[in-house]
């Protein structure tokens, strides 16, 4: 039980001790690294039933840029098929709320398919595609103006999802990568026409269009009991372009210079099964690399994220 106490201490003084000026890439904003086999969460091997449904609340809360607060539910349902597909869905919402205004509404919708290669091997090796759906188009307003990206409940963009993970008894690996297909970014947001000064700390962002991201995850596992399972690992993710905005003057695309680039994290996990169908869980994590200008709102310098899952 000490060493419980301990992760659990480990994990809310990570947190804690982030700097106030530093920020994480907002990776349940963005969608890929909570999906199906890319997410770190508790894994065994084959020594419990595998049930056939199961259906988690995920809660996330986190502080943006300008400290604009964010609160991201995700509702999702996974449909285990067989010991090597799983069929997972999920549905997003958002509600900002900071300096220039409150803003709510439906995000995206997930849907992809998992395959695991190796069910009963050492190593189980998993493959994942899926797609994300936008249920907005980045439009939210407060006041009749346009706000930035921070406030806005989805990206505005269609992706492809894929990628592959490895894992064993103690270690987790995944690569991936997201794609926008479709653009549908809506967004009005130039800084200058706010009152005050009060939108020149957000960059410019109206109509998006966002680049390719691609993932490196890596986790180390500690099963204290049957009940308590905790990780602790490193998630890598690359933006491999400049976004772009549409410029007023001319109605032309124009890059956003120092949207390109890396953010690492460092991230945590604790799991408590507290029955045999019910699981509650946290999850927080801190930035030790950042991209110079992320327009895309994706920016937190405080992440938490409990959760509580239901199978059958």
């Amino acid at each position: 039980m000490t060493g419980i106490i301990r992760i659990a201490l480990c994990i809310g003084l990570v947190l804690a001790l982030s700097p106030a000026g530093t920020m994480a890439q907002g990776c349940s904003d963005a969608g890929f690294c909570t999906v199906g086999n890319l997410k770190a969460e508790p894994h065994g091997f084959g020594k419990d039933k595998l049930p056939k449904g199961r259906l988690t609340l995920i809660t996330p809360v986190g502080v943006g840029d300008d400290d604009v607060l964010v609160f991201a539910p995700a509702l999702q349902y996974d449909w285990y098929a067989n010991e090597r597909l799983t069929l997972q869905g999920k549905i997003t919402g958002n509600i900002a709320s900071g300096n220039l205004g409150s803003a709510s509404g439906p995000g995206d919708i997930y849907l992809t398919a998992n395959y695991v290669f190796t069910p009963k091997k050492a190593w189980r090796w998993q493959a994942l595609l899926g797609v994300k759906m936008p249920l907005s188009d980045a439009s939210l307003e407060a006041g009749g103006r346009p706000l930035p990206m921070q406030y806005q409940s989805s990206l505005g963009t269609f992706d492809l999802l894929a990628g592959i993970s490895a894992a064993a008894q103690k270690w987790f690996f995944a690569f991936a990568w997201q794609q926008p297909l479709t653009q549908s970014n809506q967004n009005e947001f130039l800084p200058g026409e706010w009152p005050l000064n009060q939108g020149l700390a957000y960059p410019p962002s109206r109509q998006l269009m966002r680049k390719a991201d691609i993932l490196l995850r890596g986790t180390r596992q500690f099963n204290f009991s049957p009940k308590w399972t905790a990780n602790a690992g490193m998630l890598a993710i690359w933006h491999l372009g400049e976004d772009e905005y549409l410029e007023p003057d001319f109605n032309s695309p124009k890059e956003i210079n120092g949207s390109e680039g890396l953010t690492l994290n460092v991230t945590s996990g604790i799991w408590w099964q507290a029955s045999s169908r019910t699981r509650v869980g946290l999850t927080g994590g801190f930035p030790l690399v950042i991209r110079d200008v992320r327009p895309d709102g994706l920016t937190r310098s405080f992440v938490i994220g409990p959760e509580i899952s239901f199978s059958w």
